[in-house]
């Protein structure tokens, strides 16, 4: 029996079409055997089953007849066409037929295939790079103290009792009036705040201070347009709101006992250790600003076609992350978030298909012993057992992602071997360099408080949720 032919044709750096042609004797019998099928199990008027003349079944069924046999045909010999081609589809590939299905003649049908772009010419020449080091200073240790005293502070009723100010915290009841009505679905009792918390609306902030306890007051706010609450975005309204109790926070003092209470025998100590922390920290933040770098470089270098499907589907993956993070937050999505992410998907699309081409090109694996290397050292960040997390792995999921991690980082590091690096002294407080957003402040307070043993938590919206 002659084999199929396939002529394979390139449309684009990034989609070929690929038509295969099948003999008739292949098309006979797939139609043969499907007409047989059909003629076992067919239930036509005026005959017995199994007695149906093929005209007649192919006169009631002989469009669906050629629509699963072309799908079948298709599902026989297009993975065999596009593995004896060479051709590793990104996604499913769109087909069509050239005709129609007939045991009379040779059929043919074309695939149109979206593929990875040829990117086996990888540019690392001429990659230049800056690399931040951070100069820390003693300021940068008092706010790692300050941040370790915060977490340490206890609170106490003031005496002699006095007003709420900033930094109090207080029990208060509330009625919430929304245009003269009062709303009891936010109503609230016993619910504690902070005097002076970010996430607490700022007209409603603002009208706390001064207050005492047993003091009632009505204060009067405007929710934010998009605030969480649809309802209430953009809408003028009145607390009526009592302070029940009210607690001042009571900071340790900055001696010798509060450092052992932090785990060192003297304040010198604790000093140095946080010291120690924060050039961690901001060393950690400059390797990181530097690899990103070395990618938006070798991206830059390398201009390359990539796939709408790999495209969508990161975009797609953004798309649901920011979701999850606006709602939470209670902010409106941005009308341009689309865009953004298309745009951030695509650098990312093409980042990965760079340095996979460099991990090919370089030999670059990764063994079991690097694996676990990197258990360990997870464990040992984590405080959690090796054991358990050796387990935890075991899933084929996580250590794909795992295996990916380890990947890139020796990646990376080949690729940094290939540029050329400056370093650049900077004080870790100067914001010349940021993104003119405020980010450069958020860094610092996120090594600070690293260095302090907090976690940094995810930003929270200016809005309260009454």
């Amino acid at each position: 029996m002659v084999s199929m032919q396939v002529t394979v044709s390139r449309i684009s750096a990034i989609e070929v079409s690929v038509q295969v042609l099948l003999p008739k004797g292949r098309v006979t019998t797939a139609l043969d055997r499907a007409y047989g099928e059909l003629n076992k199990r067919a239930r036509v008027h005026g005959f017995r089953p199994g007695k149906v003349p093929r005209p007649v079944l192919k006169q009631i069924f002989g469009a669906r007849v050629a629509e699963d046999v072309f799908r079948s045909l298709v599902n026989e010999t297009l993975p065999e066409a596009l593995r004896d081609k060479g051709l590793d589809p990104v996604t499913s590939p769109k087909v069509e037929p050239d005709g129609a299905l007939s045991e009379a003649q040779d059929f043919s049908y074309t695939a149109r295939v979206e593929v990875r772009p040829d990117v086996s010419n990888v540019d690392l020449s001429g990659l230049t790079l800056t690399r931040t080091v951070y100069q820390l200073t003693d300021h940068d240790v008092d706010e790692a103290l300050a941040l370790r005293r915060e977490q340490n502070a206890t609170s106490r009723v003031p005496e002699p009792a006095r007003p709420a100010q900033a930094g109090d915290t207080v029990t208060v009841d509330y009625d919430l009036l929304v245009d003269g009505v009062d709303r009891p679905e936010f109503r609230s009792r016993g619910r504690t705040l902070e005097v002076g918390e970010n996430g607490l609306l700022k007209d409603l902030n603002r009208g706390i201070i001064g207050m005492s306890v047993g003091e009632t007051r009505e204060l009067p706010v405007t929710f934010p347009e998009g605030f969480r609450q649809a309802e209430l975005a953009g809408k003028s309204a009145v607390f009526r709101l009592t302070v029940n109790e009210l607690r001042e926070k009571v900071l340790p003092a900055l001696d010798d006992e509060f450092a052992k209470d932090c785990g060192e025998d003297t304040l010198e100590a604790l000093r140095l250790r946080l010291r120690g922390e924060l050039e961690k920290s901001f060393g950690e933040r400059s390797e990181m600003a530097l690899r990103d770098a070395a990618v938006e470089a070798l991206v830059k270098a390398n201009p390359i076609h990539v796939p709408p499907s790999m495209v969508e589907q990161i975009a797609g993956q953004l798309r649901q992350e920011f979701i999850q993070s606006y709602t939470k937050r209670g902010i409106a999505l941005p009308p341009d978030l689309d865009a953004e992410l298309r745009s951030e998907a695509e650098g990312r699309v093409r980042a990965g298909l760079l340095l996979g081409e460099l991990a090919r090109g370089s030999g670059i694996t990764v063994t079991e012993e690097e694996l676990t290397a990197e258990l360990e050292k997870m464990a040992e960040e984590t405080g959690r057992a090796i054991q358990r997390l050796r387990v935890e792995y075991r899933d084929p999921k996580k250590r794909e992602l795992l295996m990916a991690g380890v990947l890139e980082d020796k990646v990376l590091k080949v690729l940094l071997s290939k540029a050329t690096i400056t370093d650049e002294a900077r004080p870790t407080h100067d914001h010349t360099h940021g993104h003119g957003d405020g980010h450069g402040t958020d860094h610092d307070h996120e090594a600070a408080t690293a260095a302090a043993g907090e976690t940094p938590a995810a930003p929270e919206a200016s809005q309260e949720n009454p």
